[in-house]
């Protein structure tokens, strides 16, 4: 055998990686995906927002309204902790509310409540709106990108096995360490 019977799996092999490698990329613009190197809180900018204008920023959260405008779309956010791919996780520390301006009309049943949503931009200035009774001041961020993540799907409850928790057998000598615990995703 020579070298010519091999030139096919090279090039088959090399065709395979190329695919593979093509479906692990991401469609996450990397605007997204990176933060500017100087990128502040949320929680900073609430302090003081004159001083953090025309400032570079990545942010993100959960929508809670979307208000279309004449030229823009203003959307209301509740700002989470960002992952180091900019998703925006779920918790209880939010660190505040901001604004973000997109200069595109988003259609408010896409871009819905409860939906997780990231956008770089700059900081603008700030808007006073009322939550509740409570006067708040939102920064607005102008949006150069923004990602809309999508929905993960709900997955249905899991039951137990009703053999392996059968109320009728019992075996005084049977130990197993992981009784308990032996399916936890299970519950």
């Amino acid at each position: 055998m020579g070298m010519r019977d091999f030139t096919h799996l090279r090039a088959i092999a090399g065709l395979l990686t190329g695919l593979l490698l093509g479906a692990c990329a991401s469609n996450i613009p990397p605007q997204i995906r990176k933060a500017p190197a100087d990128n502040p809180a949320v929680d900073e900018v609430l302090g003081d927002t004159t001083g953090y204008v025309s400032r570079r920023v990545r942010w993100g959260g959960v929508i809670l309204e979307t208000d279309n405008r004449a030229n823009t779309t203003w959307v209301t956010l509740l700002a989470l902790p960002l992952s180091t791919s900019g998703k925006p996780n779920i918790s209880d520390d939010s660190p505040g509310r901001f604004i973000a301006e997109v200069p595109v009309f988003l259609d408010p049943k896409v871009y819905s409540k409860d939906r997780r949503l990231t956008v770089t931009g700059t900081v603008s200035g700030s808007e006073t709106r009322k939550v509740g009774e409570f006067p708040y001041s939102y920064p607005v961020v102008n949006v150069e990108y923004y990602y809309l993540w999508p929905v993960e799907p709900q997955l249905p409850p899991r039951y137990r096995d009703a053999w392996w928790y059968d109320p009728w057998w019992y075996d005084p000598w049977w130990y197993d360490p992981w009784y308990p615990y032996r399916y936890p995703y299970r519950y």
